[in-house]
């Protein structure tokens, strides 16, 4: 359940945030590299390799499952 205060907080944010301004996101680079596992394709993510990063991080995606968002504009 939330709170009144939750709410008007909510209500006080922008439509369209700054993922960085607004939400504390920091933008980071990722690397993307193609593989095969069990005869299917797959798409690895990696943060940039600039810096350092945990044995955890990293995403595994079915090509189907991806698309640039530059081109859903």
């Amino acid at each position: 359940m939330t709170s009144d205060n939750d709410t008007s907080e909510w209500l006080k944010q922008p439509p369209d945030p700054d993922p960085e301004r607004d939400l504390g996101y920091k933008l980071d680079s990722w690397e993307v590299t193609d593989t095969h596992c069990r005869g299917e394709e797959h798409l690895v993510y990696l943060p940039s390799s600039n810096r350092m990063h945990g044995d955890s991080e990293f995403i595994v995606a079915h090509p189907d499952d991806v698309c640039d968002l530059f081109d859903m504009i």
